[in-house]
């Protein structure tokens, strides 16, 4: 039982208990910007790695490029109206196009930081229509040339085989078009007989270097496309695939789509369509949540977690009858925020569940030792270690379980509270 005087000093260390916990988040206020500091380094190192082993690729075509004449019209110092004779490229789409992905990630370090890129085998098979039925009467047949768009041309290794009608074209660096999309990546000249070939066939493999992902275009007025990886995690988006299987191998991923879903057709001048990535299929070889993220959203249940654990301590003090000073709730607030610096700083050299690991034995062993020190009782300490040990199981959980860490961390919380209701259910204040 305790004395109303005894309650009136309870009240007031109460008061300074919320006083304390909106203090300690100064500490955590700091720790906050030096999580956004180190994953703002990590982003810009994880950047320049991408960029020098290749960049996210997005593949377009194959594609005829079809020179033709037009005239344009300019106007002099005098308003004269002058017409010249200009060259421009026609594009012709395939009608069927079927695309073979085979990505194999690895991983990538430089110094503390590491990031996955990945090395892809691509092949392309497709056909175009008989070109005399869709060629306008101004286009010039004969200087035919056939282009693949490439997003990063440095990143490609090889290009084993490049054909037409099984022979085999001399390709160039480069495309010559300026439609956005098509003028990176690689073309050649192919020979006139094609034009009274019925269907014009083609294919191409290569092996390309990149990071973060693919996407491909639906150039083709029908279009297949498969793509696998050895990455466990994809995330796919644009048009979704029509199958998939994801597990401990891997992905695989086909996808059959109709030039319905883009709003372009399959022949056009250069530069008509300001956009030519409708429609496009598109995979990210996606990460989760990096431990920098991992530790961002630890810290957002820092003042809950801090204020469950001193109100512990504070309940330990009313049920052992021992005074606890300021100081010392002062001492076990702030090693409880230091948690956080320490699962940051350990996170960056092993990998996150180690480093959780160790943060919190690193708080919990201590902290139930000064419990123990303080209460001068041992079942205190014990009682302290197994608080602490599961409010960071909760915790964990919660950043395990990303769908579900509200309803989780909610329930798992209310559960702390019940037993806390339990142990003070007998705590009486008598009037002397």
């Amino acid at each position: 039982m305790i004395s109303l005087k005894d309650n009136n000093s309870l009240v007031r260390k109460v008061g300074f208990l919320f006083i304390l916990v909106i203090l300690l988040q100064i500490p955590m206020f700091f720790i906050n910007r030096i999580i956004d500091e180190r994953e703002y380094s990590y982003r810009n190192m994880v950047r320049e790695i991408g960029n020098e082993w290749g960049e996210k690729q997005t593949i377009a075509g194959a594609f005829l490029i079809i020179p033709y004449s037009d005239v344009k019209v300019e106007y002099d110092e005098y308003g004269k109206k002058i017409e010249r004779n200009v060259v421009k490229d026609w594009i012709l789409l395939p009608d069927k196009l079927n695309v073979k992905v085979d990505l194999k990630d690895e991983v990538r370090k430089r110094g503390i930081y590491k990031t996955t890129v990945y090395s892809g085998d691509i092949i392309l098979e497709g056909e175009f229509p008989k070109l005399r039925d869709v060629l306008p009467a101004n286009l010039n047949p004969y200087n035919i040339g056939i282009g693949l768009g490439i997003t990063d041309t440095k990143s490609l290794m090889k290009v084993e085989e490049f054909k037409v009608e099984g022979k085999d074209i001399y390709l160039e660096s480069g495309t010559g078009v300026t439609q956005h999309l098509l003028n990176t990546g690689i073309s050649g000249t192919i020979s006139e007989n094609i034009l009274q070939k019925d269907k014009i066939k083609f294919s191409i493999k290569l092996s390309l270097r990149g990071n973060g992902g693919i996407e491909i275009l639906p150039f083709g007025k029908e279009n297949h496309f498969e793509i696998s990886s050895t990455w466990k995690s994809p995330s796919f988006y644009g048009i979704l695939p029509s199958s998939k299987v994801i597990d401990e191998n891997g992905f695989k991923a086909q996808w059959d789509v109709s030039f319905f879903v883009r709003n372009y057709k399959q022949d056009f001048a250069e530069g008509y369509y300001s956009d030519i990535s409708e429609g496009k299929i598109g995979v990210d070889l996606y990460e989760g949540v990096t431990h920098y993220r991992q530790v961002m959203r630890a810290v957002k249940y820092s003042m809950l977690f801090v204020m469950l654990s001193l109100f512990v301590v504070y309940i330990f003090e009313v049920t052992s009858k021992r005074f606890t000073h300021y100081i010392q709730y002062g001492v076990v607030g702030f090693s409880l925020t230091l948690f956080y610096l320490v699962l940051l700083s350990m996170s960056e050299y092993f990998n996150f569940n180690l480093a959780y690991i160790i943060a919190t034995l690193m708080v919990v062993i201590p902290n139930s030792l000064y419990i123990k020190a303080v209460t001068k009782n041992k079942n205190y300490g014990l009682g302290m270690l197994v608080f602490l040990s599961g409010v960071y199981a909760v915790l964990y959980s919660i950043l395990k379980m990303e769908q579900y860490a509200l309803m989780t961390g909610t329930l798992l919380l209310m559960l702390v509270l019940y037993v806390m209701m339990y142990i003070t259910r007998n705590i009486e204040i008598s009037q002397e």
